[in-house]
């Protein structure tokens, strides 16, 4: 006896995902992993098949071989995940026990811890209450301890929906008919709101032998990421149980199957980019196409001719004679017109041309600076020795006389430079 796993159908989700699962399963019995097709051989001493997220078809021999396991009494658990069962018949072996997964996606309508909308954290979601009265009860337990069984009824007695949360992550929405009956729903906060999203189906043989078949729209709900979030590791538990028959039945009578209908919605996001008429459309035209006609709008008749003849009477007017033109007579007639002409627009004279002066060279230097760059420029033009240019150029900075020759330059700049020493110098004291 031992459980298989199946992953021989490319199953989305690795065996290496459930090892937290398969560590809970060991430790009571074995657990084998299938990747090859199956037959009646492999199934023979199996307690339980799991199926989780094929995405290849199974073959019709082994559709009719899972069947029989489950009528010889064998226990079921089929993982599916969001989108539906797309690239493979999984619908086709589901639809036997009057389960079928649907083309949808779970998502929390309202945030609230988790951050992706496909990870859809259900408070509100147990239909079987069986399901809260025994979440305290782990894996193979043979006491069944009856404390913690009472425990778990008063704290679903107030209401039990709520008496187990957890966490349902990319998943989908389940179609469930008679005879199988709804374990959990989606719940309140999540869109589809208050649908089944997993399922249970019983049957019984002739030797009293009664197969169980649990189909759950997320393959990630038991996986090692999502196990220990919330109570997902009570709620696999109790499924668990109940497939390997540990003490652990449902009622369908003690659940609810007041499940709210299905409302499609139009996908907003697609027709806001579709082209719109930007007109009303017309109403169907009418059988006879003459009541689209309007007379009362406008018309040709002689209908107001009699009335016409009548006015000539009334204002006096031989009708034999044709109307006359009446001339107008302007109380102010329009002055004469004139030739609009326009004076010549004539060009402004140019402004005065003005020699250009260099401002700063004649204003911001004093006589020192000026003597100075005279001085650097016969210094560093070697070249140029002519005493006399630089005597005179150095005269027109110092205001000397400009006929005077440049010896009698140097005579008086030295004159002035020995007067004013002479008159600046202190008395000698004897």
């Amino acid at each position: 006896m031992g459980i298989i796993f199946d992953v021989s159908k490319r199953s989305n989700t690795n065996a290496n995902n459930f090892k937290k699962l398969c560590r809970r399963l060991r430790s009571f019995t074995k657990v084998k992993i299938n990747k090859e097709c199956l037959d009646t051989s492999r199934l023979k001493d199996c307690e339980l098949l799991i199926i989780s997220s094929p995405q290849s078809p199974f073959v019709d021999e082994e559709l009719q071989i899972i069947k029989d396991y489950v009528n010889d009494g064998g226990s079921l658990a089929v993982f599916s995940s969001e989108g539906g069962s797309q690239g493979s018949n999984l619908n086709e072996l589901t639809s036997e026990f009057g389960i079928s997964v649907e083309n949808t996606t779970l998502v929390r309508a309202v945030y609230h811890k988790y951050l992706h909308p496909k990870h859809a954290l259900v408070q509100n979601g147990i239909v079987q209450p069986e399901i809260g009265t025994e979440k305290y009860i782990p894996l193979n337990d043979t006491n069944r301890s009856q404390k913690l069984r009472e425990n778990a009824m008063h704290e679903a007695a107030t209401d039990p929906s709520m008496s187990l949360s957890f966490v349902y992550p990319n998943g989908t929405t389940l179609s469930v008919q008679s005879p199988a009956y709804t374990l959990l729903s989606s719940g309140s906060t999540s869109y589809p709101v208050d649908c089944p999203i997993s399922a249970v189906y019983e049957t019984s043989n002739l030797s009293g032998e009664q197969g169980r078949v649990i189909v759950c729209g997320s393959s990630d709900i038991f996986a090692d990421a999502w196990l220990e979030k919330e109570e997902n590791s009570q709620l696999c538990d109790v499924l668990f149980r109940f497939l390997l028959r540990q003490n652990v039945s449902f009622d369908p009578s003690l659940g609810r199957s007041d499940f709210e209908e299905k409302e499609l919605v139009p996908d907003i996001a697609t027709l806001s980019h579709l082209v719109k008429p930007c007109l009303q459309e017309n109403d169907p035209l009418p059988q006879d196409y003459k009541s689209l006609l309007c007379d009362d709008l406008f018309g040709l008749s002689n209908d107001h001719v009699p009335d016409v003849i009548d006015t000539y009477k009334q204002l006096n007017i031989t009708h034999s004679e044709p109307l006359t033109l009446v001339e107008p007579q302007f109380e102010c007639p329009h002055p004469p017109l004139k030739m609009a002409t326009h004076q010549p627009r004539m060009l402004d004279p140019p402004p005065p041309a003005l020699e250009l002066y260099d401002l700063d060279e004649c204003f911001s230097k004093d006589t020192q600076t000026r003597l100075a760059e005279l001085t650097n420029q016969f210094t560093e033009d070697k070249n140029d020795t002519n005493l006399e240019r630089y005597i005179k150029e150095a005269r027109s900075i110092l205001g000397v006389d400009i006929d005077v020759p440049p010896k009698q330059v140097l005579y008086d700049v030295c004159s002035q430079i020995f007067q004013f020493k002479l008159e600046n110098e202190p008395p000698l004291q004897c």
